[in-house]
């Protein structure tokens, strides 16, 4: 017969959870410590039950029992510094829960559950990943502007190598004067892309009035396409919706996408652009408002949605597929983001969240 060991399986789960797991009486006495805990505090099981006071680890962790304790509600901290026996400073979250006794008439305090999590292994994870991100999209920003870059200077150095024979005429150095001020032109607009990704200043932030932008960029984009049959319908259902930014950086984005929204519609068709409150969406306990810009022009594939905002991607045979890389990267700045939906041959949606000021 197989001799079964007497083990105790709890003691090893909470021994080698990567959370800290601390577990007090009503009388606020140490009753288990598990190891990581013991870490995260500098302090050992044994020592703390020893000394019988609470008072011996970290001064904030203690205030929270206390509060605990006083108010029997549970209590989350997503980050706090807690101070160990050596007086290191580490980034923790910390979870604490009253348990009661509900076998009693009225439910009386019996334990006080603590939860702590180290966040900075999972800080240093973050990191590493934004790092690796940022170097992927460095990768396609050089590849992709070296191939932009070389195709302007193909055609600057062919006219040039024209004009430079002597036999040339009159209007055929006109023609390669025109090619090489166009392709300057291009590559002029092109460097000047990228300076719109430079880290922003709020000293160039105002208070800027969202509808009155997209009033001035819809002026503009129908005149540009006035050759169709393109209707725009606004709805502002807050009319002096507004937010803190650069205003010449906000129109960028709107001008970007209404312009696709035109350019995916062939001869006639409608554009929707609605501004609201984001109802259920609050980040960093922030407001934000939501712009939707709807056409229904030719749409997007699906292989398309997944690499719209990578830098270089264009369906479009004269573009350079910066527009709405650089729109995600502004909005980003400002702390919004865009998402866009779309279905082939029916339209897309463009929805712009950005923080209300």
């Amino acid at each position: 017969m197989r001799k079964v060991l007497a083990i105790n399986f709890e003691s090893i789960i909470l021994d080698n959870l990567r959370e800290g797991i601390i577990l007090l009486d009503k009388k606020l006495n140490f009753l288990f410590i598990n190891q990581e805990a013991e870490g995260i505090l500098g302090k050992s099981q044994n020592f703390l039950q020893k000394k019988d006071d609470i008072n011996i680890i970290d001064k904030k962790v203690v205030k929270l029992i206390k509060e605990v304790k006083k108010n029997l509600e549970t209590k989350f901290i997503s980050e706090i510094k807690i101070t160990d026996s050596l007086g290191s400073n580490k980034l923790n979250s910390i979870y604490l829960r009253p348990i009661f006794n509900y076998k009693t008439k009225e439910p009386s305090l019996v334990y006080i559950l603590v939860k702590i999590t180290n966040l900075e292994g999972i800080s240093f994870l973050n990191k590493q990943t934004k790092f690796e991100d940022e170097e992927k999209l460095m990768s396609q920003l050089f590849y992709g502007l070296a191939h932009e870059i070389k195709n302007p200077l193909a055609g600057i150095k062919g006219a040039a190598q024209i004009v430079k024979n002597n036999k040339s005429s009159f209007e055929t150095i006109k023609e390669c004067s025109e090619i090489i001020e166009k392709e300057a032109v291009r590559l002029e607009n092109l460097v000047n892309t990228f300076k719109y990704l430079q880290p922003h200043s709020e000293q160039s932030s105002t208070i800027v009035e969202l509808s009155k932008v997209i009033d001035e960029v819809i002026k503009l984009c129908s005149q540009e396409h006035r050759n169709k049959k393109t209707k725009v319908f606004t709805n502002y259902e807050n009319e002096s919706a507004k937010v803190l930014c650069d205003e010449s950086l906000i129109r960028i984005i709107f001008l970007n996408i209404i312009q696709n929204s035109y350019d995916s519609i062939k001869s006639s068709g409608e554009i929707k652009i609605t501004i609201k409150r984001a109802k259920d969406f609050k980040l960093n306990k922030k407001n934000f408002v939501q712009v939707e810009i709807q056409d229904s022009g030719k749409g997007i594939s699906k292989a398309g949605l997944v690499k719209i905002f990578q830098p270089f991607y264009t369906t479009k045979k004269d573009g350079q597929g910066i527009g709405l890389f650089l729109s995600q990267k502004i909005a980003n700045k400002f702390g919004g983001f865009i998402e866009v939906r779309s279905i082939l041959k029916s339209g897309t949606k463009f929805t712009i969240y950005l923080p209300g000021n």
